[in-house]
């Protein structure tokens, strides 16, 4: 995979708050798109994780950290999944 460079402008008043060094800022920078990403469906957190450089557990614990929960199914879906398990584990 071959890099390519994004150039972005940003007002002063926010790169004053930026006072940590390049290689930081670029890799928030990409977990942010990262996360993105998956929040739209494009991509899974397993292919995040590869592109971030770890492994699929560390990425959702991270993403969980910034508030980006790996399950997002609700209470309804939740209790159906289960029920499912259990009737399956009946069988």
């Amino acid at each position: 995979m071959h890099p390519q460079t994004i150039e972005i402008e940003i007002p002063e008043a926010i790169a004053e708050y930026l006072r940590i060094d390049n290689i930081a800022l670029k890799s928030r920078i990409e977990t942010y798109l990262l996360a993105d990403l998956v929040q739209q469906g494009a991509i899974s957190f397993g292919k995040a994780a590869e592109l971030a450089g770890t492994d699929k557990m560390s990425f959702i614990l991270h993403m969980g950290r910034i508030g980006i929960p790996y399950y997002n199914g609700t209470i309804s879906e939740v209790l159906e999944d289960a029920e499912t398990v259990r009737q399956t584990m009946k069988d």
